[in-house]
């Protein structure tokens, strides 16, 4: 099993400054805590995902922690879309640092689509087309259609891309039968062979909450992406709950889809894009 979305806050605030959201002990989540966490509940690997809104831009704590376990674990870094040296920041962070792929998001509600970046050279994503990193992107429900769309304009801008879209692109996942939030935002998206859809404790626990079973949203979702391009990942250190939790709401969301599939969403789908360190 590989956890394709657990984020990091250290103890250490000197070493890994926090620059935004207030972190009391109780959300701190080092490398060594998730790793015993991950052996508890039979979790082989995991990805980490910079948690942009509590360090900003400065992915060192996970890339540093990846560098530790480079068997293990793999790292994801938040970058500024915005700004005309992203494929510069991409080389730093790719090369440099070994993170195995970016993020986009947007930082502070209200800003405009600037954080998605744009497809113009220098620019993040044409950087990742040619080192063939695969883009992480997390929409909000209050700018998931816009940005959606524009996503849809930067892959038929750059054949070729690897885009992972973060909790099943916040669709309203609880909506209910036949399309149960899928909508045609997110369909659209899945002409795009390089496109893959991750969810998390965010959906599953939402959903866990008002009763309603996850198997079906996945299998509709997976009527789009397959299960080749699904992955799950927990969330830890953002959603609440503990690991075994979260574990155990991703493995009773695909307990009635086929073995293939299973394995599929919950590991191979993340070794694939992922794991290359891990050879």
């Amino acid at each position: 099993m590989i956890d394709s979305h657990a984020h990091l806050i250290s103890d250490d605030n000197v070493a890994y400054p926090r620059v935004g959201a207030d972190c009391t002990a109780s959300c701190i989540m080092t490398v060594e805590q998730l790793l015993s966490e991950m052996d508890a509940t039979g979790v082989d690997r995991a990805v980490l995902v910079q948690r942009g809104s509590v360090y900003g831009f400065d992915s060192a704590y996970v890339c540093d922690s990846a560098a530790r376990y480079p068997k293990r674990l793999a790292a994801v870094c938040s970058i500024d879309g915005s700004r005309s040296d992203g494929a510069e920041m991409v080389r730093y962070w790719v090369k440099d640092r070994g993170a195995a792929g970016i993020r986009l998001m947007e930082l502070v509600r209200g800003e405009d689509a600037g954080w998605l970046g744009s497809t113009e050279p220098g620019g993040a994503w044409r950087e990742a087309a040619e080192r063939d990193v695969p883009v992480c992107v997390h929409f909000f429900p209050w700018n998931r259609l816009e940005g959606l769309a524009r996503l849809r304009s930067i892959l038929a801008d750059i054949p070729g891309l690897k885009v992972v879209i973060d909790h099943f692109g916040a669709m309203q996942s609880d909506a209910g039968p036949p399309h149960h939030g899928v909508d045609a935002a997110l369909e659209r998206l899945a002409d795009f062979a390089g496109v893959n859809v991750k969810f998390t404790t965010i959906p599953l626990g939402k959903l866990a909450e008002a009763g309603i079973d996850a198997g079906p949203v996945l299998r509709r979702v997976m009527d789009l992406f397959g299960a080749e391009r699904m992955m799950w990942g927990s969330d830890i250190a953002q959603s609440p709950g503990s690991y075994a939790h979260m574990t155990e709401l991703a493995r009773k969301a695909v307990r009635e889809l086929a073995s293939a599939d299973q394995e599929a969403i919950l590991s191979g789908t993340a070794r694939r894009i992922y794991g290359a360190r891990w050879a």
